[in-house]
């Protein structure tokens, strides 16, 4: 994949360049800088998860609001003064205290990167048994079954195991099933 899925969202243009610079530096791409609430918002609609790294303040919206709008599918590592962070949950936001170390960041991107990971493969599971239960209940499909299916229709076209469920979860959602 080609995109990170990360995005830096700050409000302050020294924020944004000091934080791209850190990630360069260190070997880290990312794939968008926002400045405003709206723009991360239009972002995080390009994926289905990622990190975000950002302050607790856009001039048009507060973080909170995004936070929780997109906590299920982004994480989001939060840099701010310890009484501004202190109302976001620790379930939601990884948070650092500023001023903050460089290790600090890069530290915090590799637990995000690997808790963003956890999530793709938890909601791939889900999506994997959702297609499973389609076959089951659509095509009288046993459980073995479904899934020697969904195996047998990836190494037939050469397609992730992921990719045959949204497949067979998109058709039979337009089916009207």
């Amino acid at each position: 994949m080609s995109k990170n899925n990360i995005i830096i969202a700050f409000s302050s243009d020294k924020l944004c360049n000091n934080i791209s610079l850190i990630l360069n530096k260190n070997g880290i791409n990312y794939d968008y800088i926002c400045k405003t609430g709206n723009n991360l918002r239009k972002y995080c609609s390009y994926y289905e998860n990622g990190i975000i790294i950002c302050g607790v303040t856009f001039i048009d919206e507060p973080i909170y609001n995004i936070i929780e709008d997109f906590y299920q599918s982004f994480i989001f590592i939060l840099l701010g003064s310890t009484d501004k962070l202190s109302m976001y949950s620790d379930e939601k936001a990884y948070k650092l205290s500023t001023p903050v170390r460089q290790e600090d960041i890069i530290n915090a991107i590799d637990i995000a990167r690997y808790k963003n990971n956890e999530n793709i493969k938890r909601n791939n599971n889900k999506l994997i048994e959702e297609a499973k239960s389609i076959l089951i209940l659509h095509k009288n499909f046993t459980e073995p079954l479904a899934h020697k299916y969904i195996q047998k229709k990836s190494m037939d076209t050469g397609k992730k195991n992921i990719d045959i469920a949204k497949l067979i979860i998109n058709k039979y959602k337009k089916e009207g099933f």
